[in-house]
């Protein structure tokens, strides 16, 4: 079945495509939601957390179309997968039905903004098995394969025309959650979080894990991303040589440069400053012109993205 051309993915002709911001964050801290476990999905049960969630994405969607560009639309069901179902007492059967659910809003929020000149593709979040920042949980890519393709069944149920893979610091994990995405006939998006020390927390640099899937996969994932870092951590990073840095194509930074543990234990939101985030990641476009999907991630809402498309679109029309 062809895809609409309001449900497009990005091409390298696109300018740019945003994705969206901080969700968690936002809601947690900005709106009062407490999340158990950083299981957003949860919620989805709450009629009133459905429309704070609602109006969450329709803030970002507008800072999309005012600036006539497109929007990768997911986030919420970074932790809905098995092991954090279980973890929340849940059935399986509650698991699909809280996933489809928030598809269903995605799908319903698509069709009433998606545009030819501003596409609003609907995605399924599929963060790791573990925390992302403990390198202790070790699987081979078969069982990551098999844990993760739960997620990803349901959302091909749902008709998604993406995955994204975030906050991935696990090689095999990564190629594992590729190949089951692959197998389902689902594009998926691979991002990789970092270190202050611009490296996986379980030691590769980003080269080598986006070759590494690479040669695993055989180049199955649409692009690769960075998320879940400021442009002071993962900047050292992009220096490393190789093809590898023409297979990057996203961003989605963190407002803060604290480190991740630190963020998680301040509880209050850091949101740095929007405008000197847009001019960071403006240069890093301009030194990497194949990158042309941006948003953010821990601390970031609406003004961030306003301030990144205003930048990153100010270098490409320069370009």
């Amino acid at each position: 079945m062809a895809i609409s051309a309001t449900r497009r993915l990005p091409t390298d002709d696109d300018p740019l495509f945003l994705t969206e911001a901080g969700i968690e964050t936002t809601l947690q801290y900005k709106l009062g939601w407490e999340l158990r476990h950083f299981c957003l999905f949860e919620l989805l049960k709450d009629d009133r957390f459905v429309e704070d969630l609602t109006a969450y994405h329709r803030g970002l969607i507008e800072v999309a179309l005012e600036a006539g560009v497109g929007h990768l639309l997911d986030g919420v069901h970074y932790r809905a997968s098995p092991d954090w179902g279980a973890l929340l007492g849940m059935s399986p059967q509650e698991l699909e039905d809280l996933t489809l659910k928030g598809l269903d809003l995605y799908a319903s929020l698509s069709r009433e903004y998606a545009t030819e000149d501003s596409p609003i593709p609907v995605g399924c979040c599929i963060g790791p098995r573990g925390d992302a920042y403990d390198a202790r949980l070790v699987m081979g890519p078969e069982e990551a394969e098999d844990y993760h393709s739960v997620q990803i069944a349901t959302a091909k149920k749902a008709g998604v025309d993406f995955i994204s893979a975030l906050t991935f610091n696990h090689v095999d994990e990564a190629i594992g959650v590729t190949r089951a995405a692959t197998a389902a006939g689902i594009p998926i998006i691979v991002s990789f979080s970092l270190n202050a020390a611009a490296r996986l927390k379980t030691g590769p640099t980003l080269g080598e894990a986006i070759a590494a899937v690479e040669a695993a996969t055989n180049g199955a994932p649409y692009f690769y991303m960075i998320n879940c870092n400021h442009p002071v951590d993962f900047e050292p990073a992009l220096d490393e040589p190789g093809d590898w840095i023409r297979r990057l194509k996203g961003i989605r930074p963190n407002a803060s440069s604290l480190d991740h543990g630190i963020l998680c234990q301040l509880g209050h939101l850091e949101e740095g400053d929007p405008v000197e985030l847009g001019q960071q990641i403006g240069d890093v476009v301009r030194r990497f012109p194949q990158i042309n999907v941006t948003g953010g991630c821990c601390g970031t809402d609406a003004p961030h993205l306003r301030e990144v498309a205003k930048n990153v679109l100010a270098v490409k029309s320069a370009a």
